[in-house]
């Protein structure tokens, strides 16, 4: 990746929003996890696709199917990271 790696643009946006990385697995692969109240979980997954400069984020749930992967740069990563957001908030 450039010069802003996911973790310089994930651990202030998860701050912001009161959350934390669940995971991290072979610093690559980054996991959000979000529960409610009545046992659901959410979950934001970002991760460093084999393509140069591109990040995939996929939001999914125990309750509702996946909304698949976009495939991102960094320069796009918070706001995207934004929607999925936006997704769970929905969702719960």
């Amino acid at each position: 990746m450039g010069v802003r790696t996911i973790d310089e643009i994930l651990s202030p946006w998860v701050k912001r929003h009161g959350l934390r990385v669940s995971n991290v697995y072979r610093d690559r692969f980054y996991y959000v996890d979000i529960f409610d109240d009545t046992g659901g979980r959410y979950e934001i997954s970002i991760f460093e696709d084999d393509q140069p400069d591109l990040i995939k984020v996929r939001v999914s749930s125990n309750r509702k199917r996946s909304c698949g992967f976009i495939g991102v740069g960094p320069s796009e990563l918070e706001g995207v990271l934004e929607q999925a957001y936006s997704r769970v908030v929905r969702w719960v």
